[in-house]
């Protein structure tokens, strides 16, 4: 098919072939750009059902954006052929580089780390990819790593072990489930486990001579001991693999807690490539508060502006100031060059690097997470001791969605700041922000505990509170709450999430005293009037509950939040049936 064309695609060259079908590099005429095309393999797409099944996962996979998963353009037909056009990959794959030997341990760590983001990110969405193993593993010009071909392994799955070519390689990161048919998220992270175990030691963690062999090995024997092969290995490395290849699925990891785990042990990342812009700011907004969609974050204390946690959506500012940010930040650049001349960190570029982390946490009030990010590099720059800096560096990149970057800056701050125990609580506060952005509840415990440990607030309090009850553990958040009111009576947070534990527990009269001690303090308390418009639904008051439900939507809540409260207030019956109804929704 070479220096063909197939509909707007000139075909260049042959680039691989796999179980899935041909690869080939071509050039897309139309956007005038490189892609690949992977056109399905016959068997795969002359059955109607397959057919069917492969097009409903190509559109799923297409629908996910993370700068570690590679892009999926288009699903196209041209009446002889199924393909695929997707994003280019040069940089050779995981297996290619592996020829080389076992991989430095800080690499294979981070390799992983990417792979474990890229997979929670599909996770969240509902997609697995069933086929994680180094040749689906590739790495682009920049050498970040990408995942291949997201969601469209299903299709080719129930013929796999029949095909000679790839069933040893395929059979070798099947989890223990996968052999009774369960195949879901944790059986990725299996495969992320035996992949970390072969990048770190050079050899499988179950040995077999053939795909029944590997099978029978994974079903019922234990992994070699990593440092059996490799000694020099840490042992909580080896410890963090062994929890990713245990036989229970319900007993791993989820795939967003082996990322973080991972970039605690690293405490570093490498050089990646920044995710492309999202299409709008308001777009990208909406993405947000979409995949953060159980989670609350409190108002930030005014006494801790420099290390406040993102917020939740972009407010508007002036032209003016906006101008005037840039200003500074070209400033900064010039203050970057001279500063990179000078020797040691003294008083002034100490000083000045401390201005800069406070634009930084200023902009990161704003939302502005480009030009925050910029203020805090440059801040680094002139001082890299500036551990404040640093937390805000993790903050911007949070706020841009890159969690795991944020999460190496958290761990980094918490490592640095050994003497500044505010600053230590404020990077767990940041690693337990990224938990509840995944919903993985209970290391968000852990991390809010840990920071309450080191500097009680009722801020820490409330939130611990939080994450307890959407942890299932409403009776423990309760007690934790109440004790918060008796330190800091008149919080309304501590109010608010007292009425929401009360609320999980069915004690409604409580929890309607509790919301309303809350609203007593801060009337336009977005999640106290929606939780109140839940409360008074299901104690059969529907016209309050459409009073707090129209003024909790005048507090403009994010469409997750609004989605939730609509949903269990439509449960309650508090809206009448039918589109358009009095009272319902607006």
């Amino acid at each position: 098919m070479e220096n063909t064309r197939i509909l707007h695609y000139e075909i260049l060259r042959l680039l691989g072939r796999g179980g899935m079908g041909e690869v080939y590099e071509a050039r897309d005429t139309k956007l005038q750009r490189r892609v690949a095309l992977k056109f399905i393999a016959p068997g795969l797409s002359a059955d109607t059902e397959s057919a069917k099944r492969f097009e409903r996962e190509a559109l799923s996979a297409a629908a996910l954006s993370h700068p570690h998963i590679a892009t999926l353009y288009a699903l196209e037909h041209d009446g002889r052929a199924v393909f695929i056009a997707m994003e280019l990959i040069t940089g050779g794959s995981l297996r290619e580089r592996m020829a080389q030997g076992p991989l430095p341990t800080a690499e294979a760590l981070a390799i992983a780390r990417d792979v474990a983001a890229a997979l929670a990110h599909a996770h969240r969405r509902g997609i697995v990819h069933r086929d994680i193993k180094p040749e689906n593993l590739m790495f682009d010009e920049e050498g970040a790593v990408k995942v291949m071909d997201f969601g469209l392994a299903r299709a080719a799955q129930a013929s796999r072990l029949t095909m000679t070519g790839s069933t040893l390689g395929t059979a070798a990161y099947m989890a223990p489930e996968s052999t009774r048919g369960a195949i879901g998220a944790p059986a990725d992270v299996f495969a992320l486990g035996v992949v970390l175990y072969e990048t770190l030691t050079g050899a499988l963690p179950f040995p077999g001579e053939n795909p029944l062999a590997l099978l029978y090995m994974i079903a019922n024997e234990e992994p070699r001991p990593l440092r059996g092969i490799r000694p020099e290995v840490a042992p909580e490395v080896e410890a963090a693999v062994a929890r990713l290849l245990v036989k229970d699925p319900e007993q791993r990891p989820d795939a967003a807690a082996v990322a973080r785990e991972l970039s605690l042990l690293t405490g570093v990342t490498p050089p990646l490539p920044e995710p492309a812009p999202p299409a709008s700011a308001g777009a990208a907004a909406s993405e947000r508060r979409t995949e953060d969609l159980e989670i609350e974050h409190l108002p930030a204390r005014r006494e801790e502006a420099a290390l406040v946690p993102a917020p939740r959506r972009r407010r508007a500012r002036g032209l003016i100031v906006l101008g005037g940010l840039v200003l500074v930040a070209i400033g900064s650049v010039f203050v970057l060059r001279w500063a990179s001349s000078r020797g040691a960190v003294g008083p002034e570029r100490a000083l000045q690097s401390r201005v800069l982390s406070d634009e930084a946490a200023v902009l990161i009030l704003r939302g502005s997470a480009d030009s925050a990010r910029a203020m805090a590099d440059s801040a680094l720059a002139l001082d890299p001791g500036n551990t404040r800096a640093r937390f805000n560096l993790g903050q911007a990149l949070r706020l841009k969605g890159q969690a795991t970057r944020a999460a190496a800056m958290f761990t980094r701050t918490l490592n640095e700041a050994a003497k500044d125990p505010k600053l230590q609580a404020m990077a767990c506060l940041g690693l337990a922000d990224l938990a509840m952005d995944d919903g993985t509840w209970r290391e968000a415990v852990r991390n809010l505990q840990r920071s309450f440990a080191l500097d009680s607030s009722d801020y820490t309090c409330a939130q611990l509170g939080f994450a307890l009850v959407r942890d299932g553990r409403a009776t423990e958040a309760l007690q934790l709450l109440r004790r918060g009111l008796a330190a800091w009576p008149g919080s309304a947070p501590l109010h608010k999430n007292t009425a929401f534990a009360l609320y999980r527990l069915d004690s409604l009269a409580a929890a309607h005293l509790e919301v309303d001690q809350a609203l007593a303090t801060r009337p336009d308390y977005p999640a106290a009037l929606g939780l109140r418009a839940r409360i008074r639904a299901r104690l059969g008051d529907p016209k309050r509950a459409l009073a707090d439900w129209n003024a909790f939507l005048r507090s403009r809540p994010g469409p997750a939040d609004s989605t939730e409260v609509e949903g269990e207030l439509r449960a309650a019956g508090a809206f009448r049936s039918g589109p358009g109804a009095p009272g319902g929704p607006r």
